[in-house]
């Protein structure tokens, strides 16, 4: 009985010892999203809910995103340690601005962009093509115009037949027949396309149709968007919070993947997320299978391939986006993602 006494208390020890170690150890991470809370964000809000990054040592918050509030200088200043960035090539013009901003990107949710042209069609109409844009009117956001020239340099669209019209991020113009193609994301304004086309009392130009999408990736345009990013001071100072950071968000990830109806009642119960769980199930049916790619499978989630890196900054420095082409090792690095 002493013996077992003994031991019991041995065993006490170490475990005191083991929880006095992981609370030593116990760090504090800030994620700024790009936008509100949604179902886009689904690896982090899942993460966080499921708890995987307290399984890091990490008490981890969440801070939404919206209008006026950029994550690249909170990052930057420290007022957070990761941030969303909704576009890759924002992280690009930081470092490469006559000011130039230490973040970092560190990993990608999609691996490949739902940006898209989308139009509306006969739901047995063919799969649209870029040199159909000729002779049309397409809607683009002032800001990404360079990126529709891109689009068409890559695709042989001869610019002085197209209609560049500047719209806003949403897709009623489309929908009311004023322009032809909308520069959207197919994981966003398409639910609305589709919820709007299939009203009994939808106007002519919608009722009964299909969207169609033109994504950027898939014709010669690769970009990175929703990338996990931090500062260049976060990295010297504490690689090991950034190394347990992406573990956590890599099992969210791959936990929204293989349970999406889990995660769909997770994310609807999320405090401040603003999706119902209609929307998410949709959602997840067309943003899963973006997560991941051909680099993923063999790499793991998350990854970033620098060649990818590499096209984005020309698109900007063709686009007279960026004064200067930099070096993509200043813009990007996998060596703290999980090792598959």
């Amino acid at each position: 009985m002493k013996i077992m006494s003994r031991l019991a208390v041995v065993v006490a020890g170490i475990a005191g010892l083991a929880a006095s170690a992981a609370e030593a150890q116990q760090m504090t991470a800030v994620t700024q999203l790009g936008w509100l809370r949604i179902g886009e964000y689904a690896p982090i809000l899942v993460a966080e809910a499921k708890g995987f990054f307290k399984d890091e040592g990490i008490d981890h918050k969440t801070v939404d995103g919206g209008p006026g509030k950029n994550p690249i200088p909170i990052v930057a200043v420290g007022q957070a340690q990761f941030g969303l960035a909704t576009q890759g090539m924002q992280i690009i013009s930081a470092r490469a601005a006559r000011d130039p901003v230490d973040v970092v990107a560190i990993g990608t949710l999609f691996q490949q962009a739902p940006s898209s042209y989308i139009s509306i069609t006969e739901a047995d109409a063919p799969p649209s093509k870029p040199k159909d844009m000729e002779g049309k009117n397409v809607g683009v956001q002032a800001e990404t115009e360079f990126v529709f020239k891109a689009f068409a340099k890559k695709n042989n669209i001869d610019l002085s037949k197209v209609k560049v019209t500047f719209v806003k991020a949403t897709v009623e113009p489309l929908m009311a027949g004023q322009i032809d193609y909308f520069s959207g994301w197919v994981i966003n304004q398409t639910f609305q396309i589709e919820a709007e086309a299939a009203k009994p009392d939808a106007p002519a130009t919608i009722k009964g149709k299909s969207w169609r999408a033109l994504r950027l990736a898939e014709w010669g345009v690769p970009t990175y968007t929703d990338v996990i990013f931090t500062s260049g001071d976060t990295l010297k100072k504490n690689p090991e919070l950034v190394r347990r950071y992406l573990k956590a968000v890599q099992r969210g990830m791959q936990y929204v993947i293989d349970h999406p109806d889990e995660s769909v009642d997770i994310l609807a119960k999320f405090p401040g997320q603003i999706e119902d769980a209609k929307k998410l199930a949709w959602r997840f049916k067309l943003q899963n299978p973006l997560f991941q790619s051909d680099d993923t499978r063999k790499n793991g989630l998350l990854w970033m391939n620098p060649a990818t890196w590499e096209q984005m900054v020309e698109f900007l420095k063709d686009g007279e986006q960026i004064p200067r082409a930099i070096p993509v090792a200043e813009v990007m690095t996998d060596a703290f993602l999980p090792k598959k």
